[in-house]
Order: C-alpha cells, then structure tokens, then sequence
C-alpha cells in the first residue's frame, strides 16, 4: 500500500494547478490520502482585461480557496509577489521561501513548472520553476537557511509541469477525477473570462470570425474552457488508452534513487 505523503505545488498564479495538473492532484487527495498543500507566488493583478488590480487581487485570492476546496487541498497560501514581475526578485530569495514551504509541509513530493521545458514565455513561471528546482533539490540540507523555523527534510521526488512538456513520460489517468478538474478550474471564473476575452480580441486582430463560438451568453466561457480542456486531456489521454489523462515530467530527487536504481524507490503515482 502507498504510504501517505506530503505534496506541494508551488505555483505562480492561481490557476495553474487547475490547468495542468488538476486531475492529477485530485487523486492524490482523494483515491492515495496524500496531504497535498498549494503555494500561489503572485497576486493575479494582470490575470483581467475587466476588473481593476485591487478587485482583481481579492476575487482571484477567493477563487484560489474555493477551488482549494474542491480539490481536496489542506491549504491554499497566497505569497502576493506582483504578477508577471516574479523574475525580478532575487532567486535566492525565492529559493529560500519554497524551500521554508517545503520543510514546513514535509513534502515528499513537489510539483512545479519545469525549469527545463522549452517555449515557455512567461517570466513567472520560469521563475518560480527554477527556484523550485533548486530548494528541492538542498531541503534536507541544514547547512541552507539553518534559520528556518521548520528542520530541514527531504524533498524525494519532483512532477513538472508543461505548456510544451520537454522529455515527460509520466502520463496519469485522470478519467476518475476530470469532471474534479473541471470544477476546480471553472471556480477561477475571472481568469476563464481573461482567457475567452484573450481570444476575443486574436480572432479580431487576425481576422476570423468566431461569432458562433463566443457569443453563447454571459456564462458561455464556461462551456468553452469546459469543452476545450476535455478535447485537449482526452487526445493525451489515447495515448495511453484511457479516456482521459495529464501529462507531467517526473524526476526522482532521492539520492538512493541513484545508488539504488529506480526499482529500488518506485514513483509515489
């Protein structure tokens, strides 16, 4: 039987672990009884072409909970960094943040934007990859931060996410939990209204009509992200004959991993 363990995802914005993980995620909650805990880097201040930073901030930090929620998570902690200014602050204090987040949840397991994956565009999610990379990697190791609250412990295993996944063999079968991921993914309604507006205003500039597509009503982003993410999980999910499936890169960080091969210590999922 797989033992219970401790997950963190550290991400950048509030919808990422929905987006690329979600389903993932709520099987560890649900069918292993992993305590799984989210850690949100930024404040979501330019996730709307509609609301205001400061409306913004607070209705996407509520969001974050509700789906938290929905998903099974022990906790949701909002770090606030500026949105899409996350390259900007020193790696080796955001090393230090993670790596104070991970010895306080004893995680076992951290799940991050891949620091490697190629086409990545955006500042924060490179940024926050990394510096999760790198705190993974020296949790255990008390000679880091020796001024941590929590002692140091560590860190065995690592799940990366992708736009464009670079070397990633670890497809699960989320065919259990999408209608989860879903959920979890549709109560980020500001950001499911950024990412329709965004389309709204590509299909202006290129020129392509998708009138029938867009002008559903006022809720009709929902069927849109809700169809789009079912089209896009169930293509991954046939490769590997089952209905519904993510994608994730996965790396053993346990240096018995190394001495001892990996049948020695198998992948928690």
């Amino acid at each position: 039987m797989t033992r219970k363990k401790s997950v963190l995802v550290v991400v950048a914005h509030a919808d990422d672990l929905e987006f690329t993980c979600g389903g993932t995620v709520a099987r560890m909650t649900r069918e292993f009884g992993f305590d799984v805990y989210e850690y949100i880097l930024t404040d979501n201040a330019r996730g709307s072409y509609r609301l205001d930073a400061e409306e913004l901030i607070a209705v996407s930090a509520e969001e974050a909970q509700r789906a938290g929620e929905i998903l099974g998570l022990k906790e949701v902690r909002l770090e606030g960094y500026t949105d899409g200014d996350l390259d900007q602050v020193p790696m080796h204090v955001l090393r230090g943040q993670v790596m104070a987040m991970c010895r306080e949840v004893k995680a076992d397991i951290v799940i991050s934007w891949d620091p490697f994956a190629p086409d990545e565009d955006h500042p924060d999610h490179r940024a926050i990859g990394m510096a999760t990379y790198e705190a993974a990697s020296f949790c255990g190791n008390p000679k880091f931060h020796p001024e941590h609250a929590h002692e140091p412990y560590p860190v065995t295993e690592a799940y990366w996410i992708a736009k464009n996944p670079w070397r990633a063999e670890k497809y699960v079968d989320i065919t259990s939990t999408i209608d989860t991921k879903i959920e979890a993914l549709l109560a980020h309604d500001c950001q499911m209204v950024l990412t329709v507006d965004a389309l709204r205003r590509e299909a202006e500039v290129l020129g392509v009509n998708l009138t029938a597509l867009l002008d559903g009503g006022e809720d009709a982003h929902r069927a849109i992200i809700a169809q789009g993410v079912r089209d896009h999980f169930s293509k991954l999910g046939a490769k590997i004959g089952v209905e519904y499936a993510e994608l994730l890169r996965y790396q053993p960080l346990s240096m018995l991993s190394t001495m001892l091969g990996p049948e020695a210590v198998p992948p928690s999922i």
